[in-house]
């Protein structure tokens, strides 16, 4: 039950969307370190001795309130209209003019806003680009080198001129070699990235030559093969029924003869966009071999997938195929089409297939036969 509540919490907190949820961890861990930062700057004054009262109590409404408005742009999603929904630039930019600000409030104990500054500038390192960095440590460098300027003159008891001048010389050492750190791992980050997406190309490429027929786009008898397989199982578990039919061209082989194989080529690739516009989004056509086509119709019965297959047989007959030179060619199809029955093999529902197939080629073609 406890564990339920703290679910329902987190999902309170970050959403249920996982980008959403991934931007608003960052940003409540940047909230988190931030309270600590107040803490700490609360703690170096009263040690400092030097009690800042409403000043130092504004600084902290103004961290504070910053990052809640943070959270609440990434949270109610008004932040996905840019194109860094994370406010990545913004929650930095605005963390260093808060150290800059605290740095002015924190008197000797000054020196801790230099490891915190380092802190949100890691924030950075793995998804800001390197111009954003280098822009983001001038940012900085500009910021606290105002406020020690400022200081120096107002306080200089405090904020001696001198160490003001070590700090800055410090902080322009320190801010730049940080952004090359971040530009180096911008650049490691782009190239994983383009190894991705070629990866993802080659294994994209892959797939299709493993289950996709070259000549006409349809998946291809291995394909088909683990397709069947599953239909099985899915009849096996849940009682559907399913057919198979294997349609094969009339007198293919003249269309070689005739007009070359080319020809032959297009009339395949015609039959294969015809294949699939008569039939259901959810059947699927393959190409079985040569000129012999399979067809699988998922939980369907025997009446509905007859219709289904003279609806192939009747577009295909309509076809006009242009195979070049201002030659058209027509061709026509039969179909053996077949019921998968409940104990049966994949491999005896696929002969009864073929043997109706070769039926109704024997008996004229141009026809479909079920039993």
């Amino acid at each position: 039950m406890a564990i339920r509540h703290l679910r329902r919490l987190g999902d309170l907190w970050l959403g249920t969307e996982f980008a959403q949820r991934l931007r608003l961890r960052q940003t409540s861990l940047a909230m988190v370190l931030m309270a600590i930062s107040v803490a700490m700057l609360h703690y170096a004054v009263r040690i400092g001795g030097d009690e800042r009262g409403l000043a130092l109590w504004a600084w902290t409404a103004y961290a504070l309130g910053g990052m809640a408005v943070a959270y609440a742009a990434i949270r109610s999603g008004w932040s996905l209209r840019f194109t860094d929904p994370s406010l990545t630039s913004v929650q930095i930019a605005f963390a260093i003019t808060a150290a800059a600000l605290g740095y002015a409030q924190a008197g000797p104990l000054r020196g801790v806003c230099f490891p915190v500054l380092t802190l949100i500038l890691m924030f950075g390192m793995f998804q800001l680009r390197a111009r954003s960095a280098f822009g983001l440590s001038l940012f900085a460098l500009a910021n606290f080198g105002g406020v020690m300027g400022v200081m120096a003159l107002l306080r200089p008891a405090a904020y001696p001129p001198a160490v003001e001048i070590g700090h800055f010389v410090m902080l322009a050492c320190m801010l730049p070699a940080v952004a090359v750190l971040t530009a180096r791992l911008s650049r490691i980050r782009r190239r994983l990235a383009d190894q991705r997406e070629e990866l993802a190309r080659a294994l994209a490429q892959l797939h299709a030559v493993a289950t996709r027929d070259e000549l006409t786009g349809l998946s291809n008898r291995r394909e088909m093969q683990a397709l069947m397989d599953q239909e099985l199982q899915r009849s096996l578990r849940h009682g559907y029924q399913f057919c198979i039919a294997i349609a094969d061209l009339d007198h293919f082989k003249r269309v070689n003869d005739a007009h070359g194989h080319a020809a032959g080529d297009i009339v395949l690739r015609s039959f294969a966009q015809a294949g699939q516009g008569a039939l259901r989004a959810t059947d699927v056509i393959a190409r079985w071999g040569g000129e012999e086509f399979l067809v699988l119709l998922p939980d369907t019965a025997m009446p509905l997938a007859l219709g289904g297959m003279e609806r192939l047989r009747q577009r295909v007959e309509a076809l006009k195929i242009d195979v070049g030179d201002g030659v058209e060619v027509s061709v026509t199809v039969s179909i053996g089409l077949t019921g998968h029955r409940l104990g049966d093999t994949l491999a005896q529902t696929l002969a009864r297939a073929d043997r109706l197939l070769y039926e109704a080629k024997a008996a004229g073609r141009n026809q479909t036969l079920s039993d």
